[in-house]
């Protein structure tokens, strides 16, 4: 495997730690405190025990990550997005192609054109309340019942000249 580098670098370290973190969380003061009755020297030899185990264990977990990292090529696998990412610009800090000002400029031009198109909502709005007030203030003055009465005036007589033919 090639030397640890990017992600898979970061990956192997976390990992170390936390299995180290994990394996020496036991202080010599806890084996002491578990074991009372036992003698100085036996607690120290039980402890040096101890310690051997754990630097055996932990080289195993670390061995065993490796192999399995190995195994599923994950340092490869990491690479490549991180070549990816890299390509993508996807680093926000580092991707500096949109500047304050453009996206300023452009939302200011959104903006307007938003405020242009409710303009002209609001005068397509009012264009017809004052066509509805034109056709509504004939009727409060009476002026178009003269015509439909004049129209239903008519109805009238040729439903009574219709009626008449029909009765002959």
């Amino acid at each position: 495997m090639a030397a640890a580098a990017g992600s898979y670098g970061k990956l192997d370290k976390s990992f170390k730690l936390a299995a180290r973190s994990i394996l020496t969380a036991f202080s010599r003061e806890d084996l002491n405190n578990a074991f009372p009755s036992f003698t100085d020297a036996e607690r120290e030899r039980l402890y040096q025990m101890f310690i051997y185990v754990i630097k055996s264990l932990h080289g195993n977990i670390v061995e065993e990550f490796r192999n399995l990292c190995d195994e599923i090529e994950i340092a490869t696998a990491l690479d490549k997005v991180d070549q990816f990412a890299e390509e993508q610009t996807l680093d926000v800090l580092s991707s500096d192609k949109t500047s304050i000002e453009d996206i300023k400029e452009r939302i200011s031009k959104e903006k307007k054109d938003e405020i242009e198109l409710l303009k002209g909502l609001l005068e397509k709005t009012q264009e017809r309340n004052n066509a509805m007030k034109a056709r509504i203030e004939p009727l409060k003055q009476g002026e178009d019942f003269n015509d439909t009465r004049d129209v239903l005036t008519k109805l009238k007589e040729w439903n009574s000249a219709c009626q008449s033919c029909n009765d002959h």
